[in-house]
């Protein structure tokens, strides 16, 4: 029988060191003066010895429990936080035991007093760390300065900020999603003249940071490969699909040569719903995120490409970064960016095959 690797005890590893057991505790706990030559004999001894700490026992002995926020966009069944949502939840069941607790807040993605009111409840919880899907710049920014003075751990979903310093990020590179969708668009769909920039608004809001950040990969790639595109920017209603409608007829009409569209948001399906309704197939259109609805429109033909982002994962990757910074005391990686998923519908039913999962 092959015999198991010996099981070191903090007093072990002292009489090995040479030292109290106490110094050893010292150091394992990283607590407390240790000269920094016991320090370095005790660390070459638990280098010797591949010395592996139970963490789990430990954080359950120390009792130290951990609160996570997150503030997601609402949503409802089918949409892409749904996703990510699920993605935490299952994450929150893995480590459960290790007294982790995680709260859910929720604003409405396209009306700023919303995203603030839910930042300003925030503080009182006191939470340990915050992640949070930086959907209005200015807001968001703000908030962090206050998480940073209180140096609490913040974690960025979906789409990041410059000059900002979460822990870990998670999502795609924006900027290249939307320099790929403008490839895609223009290179694999042949003979079109006039592109169409779908932006879903409420109440004449700025779009959001990711958004911006798509748009302006797009509109790079379309500078850096001149042609003689002509580029339309049109603003939906992203709380009235009926008003949509009223504004695609109003400008098909005044546009009727416009046929290549991109959305840079996860509701390509309004677009693509309204391509059906009107029977205007010979419109190419490329959007973002594996919703529900958008599968649907994919697999009927009226949206051509689905860049897709794995949501699941970025919810569960974001709650296992916050474990291993604050439980197992490990580094994160910095940045964590998703794949480019490009789903048609000749591929989309083997993307969901539940035995790779």
């Amino acid at each position: 029988m092959k015999e198991l690797p010996k099981k070191y005890r903090i007093k072990d590893i002292a009489k090995l060191a040479g030292v109290s057991a106490g110094t050893v505790d010292r150091v394992l706990h990283n607590r407390g003066e240790v000269s920094e030559k016991s320090r370095a004999k005790i660390m070459e001894i638990l280098k010797e010895i591949d010395y592996h700490p139970n963490v789990f026992a430990s954080t359950l002995a120390s009792k130290k429990a951990y609160t996570f926020i997150c503030v997601l966009p609402s949503y409802e069944k089918g949409e892409y936080f749904e996703s990510v949502e699920t993605g935490i939840a299952q994450a929150a069941e893995e480590f459960g035991d290790w007294n982790i607790t995680i709260q859910m807040h929720y604003f409405d993605q396209f009306e700023e007093t919303s995203f603030q009111h839910v930042i300003n409840e925030l503080p009182a919880i006191k939470p340990d760390a915050v992640l949070l899907v930086p959907t209005f710049k200015e807001i968001t920014l703000k908030f962090i300065r206050t998480l940073e003075k209180d140096e609490i751990p913040y974690v960025f979903l979906d789409s990041t900020l410059a000059d900002t310093n979460p822990l870990t990020y998670l999502g795609q590179n924006s900027y290249q999603s939307g320099y790929l969708a403008a490839k895609l668009l223009t290179e694999n769909i042949c003979n079109k003249e006039e592109i169409i920039l779908f932006r879903m608004m409420r109440q004449a809001q700025s779009p959001s940071n990711q958004t911006s950040l798509r748009e302006l990969g797009f509109l790079s790639y379309l500078k850096t490969h001149p042609s003689d595109f002509t580029v339309h920017e049109v603003q939906l209603n992203a709380s009235d699909e009926k008003a949509c409608d009223e504004i695609l007829d109003h400008f098909f009409r005044q546009h009727p040569k416009a046929n290549a569209a991109v959305i840079f948001n996860s509701r390509a399906y309004i677009i693509g719903e309204y391509i059906k309704k009107r029977n205007m197939r010979h419109i190419s259109l490329v959007g973002y995120d594996l919703l529900d609805r958008n599968v649907t429109c994919l697999k009927q033909g009226v949206i051509h490409y689905l860049i897709g982002q794995r949501p699941e994962r970025q919810g569960y990757i974001a709650i296992k970064a916050l474990v291993k910074h604050f439980v197992l005391k490990q580094p994160v990686k910095k940045e964590n960016f998703m794949p480019m998923d490009i789903l048609t519908k000749e591929n989309i039913d083997f993307f969901f095959n539940p035995e790779l999962d």
